[in-house]
């Protein structure tokens, strides 16, 4: 909506719910009518046909689906989850719970960022880190032993990925850093009481990026050490007005390089970088391909990867769909989406005599199934 023209204010507007639903609509609907064919509007329209019974985008509808939301009770993530979207289970990102909780075991594997680590900004940060380990962070070994403890906590409650979105803050190229080069950046860092005011150039200046580079490297031996998966964020940002060179996934071939015993998860399949993820994923046996967020950032985009994926790439490394929503029903929509995407390129590499019909249900198995369930099994 906001990429349409619908100004920030307005966008900010639409979730006021204290504001009345018709003066919502009438700010929102200019905007959908031209991003209603774009596959974000399309998991939406599925989501709302399918779970609520609403075929059109109006305001009746809204008023209709806003009468149903008010009746749900417990279970409704195990229906739409499990019953409706026939999803075994799903790594949760659980970035709003500041301390780990364990999730529902029925139905998620837990994934957690330590992106501040890596990246802090001042003061504020290290303290926060004393007061959620009990370890004091006043020099770089400080603090390289509160993310050990950091990741210890976390893997009590069930964490079986680290996952980094770091792209959104800075490049993903992390050149390697003495100690002694990271603990002077961190001298700096412990003297900043306040962080710096954020801007654009704070993509590309980072005045601290030995640390950065330093604690990325210690954080991925850690994953090593501990036997866990890492999923990077490649690729576009969500939201509006980021600085996308900085997520390119080829920026992280020598870190890949440099850790070979780290099974990496790069996600997005690098949009609209794709191609560089295919052949990281072709190179690097460690490498995997997500398709998470994908097809409804470009449903065409998508099946054009996955079918130049199945040319490169052996198909025990592609990870064909991951929900990457914060709402459980478009979680659905997305699902519902990547089946049918999915199964039209397997489709049309059966009518070309690429496949036959038994292996297109091996991948189509594998990518959707087996390949995650590898990768993140349940712990326990």
């Amino acid at each position: 909506l906001v990429s349409a023209g619908l100004p920030g204010a307005d966008a900010a507007r639409l979730n006021d719910v204290g504001i009345p639903l018709e003066t919502r609509f009438a700010l929102f609907e200019p905007s959908w009518r031209v991003a209603r064919f774009t596959g974000y509007a399309e998991a939406f329209r599925i989501a709302l046909r399918d779970l609520y019974g609403v075929e059109e985008v109006s305001l009746r509808g809204f008023e209709n689906v806003q009468e149903q939301m008010l009746k749900l009770r417990t279970g409704f993530y195990k229906l739409v989850l499990r019953d409706r979207a026939n999803i075994a289970y799903s790594v949760l990102d659980d970035y709003w719970n500041g301390e780990p909780v364990r999730p529902d075991p029925e139905l998620f594997v837990l994934a957690r960022k330590f992106d501040w680590f890596v990246a802090p900004r001042s003061r504020r940060d290290l303290t926060r880190m004393e007061e959620v380990t009990g370890i004091a962070v006043t020099t770089l070994e400080g603090l390289k032993r509160a993310l050990e403890k950091r990741i210890e906590q976390n893997l009590a409650v069930g964490m079986v990925t680290i996952k980094s979105t770091i792209a959104y803050q800075r490049s993903l190229e992390f050149i390697p850093a003495s100690e002694a080069d990271a603990a002077r950046a961190f001298q700096v860092l412990a003297a900043r009481e306040d962080p710096p005011p954020s801007g654009p150039r704070e993509a590309v200046d980072r005045p601290l990026r030995a640390l950065e580079d330093h604690m990325f490297h210690h954080l991925l031996d850690l994953a090593a050490q501990h036997r866990l998966p890492v999923q990077v964020h490649t690729g576009i940002q969500a939201g509006n007005a980021n600085h996308l060179p900085n997520s390119r996934p080829s920026l992280l071939t020598q870190t890949i390089r440099m850790h070979p015993a780290v099974p990496f998860d790069l996600f997005h399949v690098g949009y609209p970088w794709t191609g560089e993820m295919i052949a990281l994923a072709k190179m690097f046996p460690q490498v995997h391909a997500d398709f998470c967020w994908a097809w409804v950032l470009s449903p065409a985009h998508a099946r054009r990867a996955l079918a130049e994926m199945l040319d490169a790439v052996p198909f025990n490394k592609i990870m064909g769909f991951g929900g990457d929503y914060r709402y459980v029903e478009l979680t659905y929509g997305h699902a519902r989406m990547a089946r049918a995407n999915i199964a039209r390129v397997l489709g049309e590499m059966v009518e070309a005599h690429i496949l036959l019909e038994a292996d297109a249900l091996e991948i189509a198995k594998a990518i959707l199934a087996k390949n995650p369930a590898r990768l993140f099994p349940k712990r326990g």
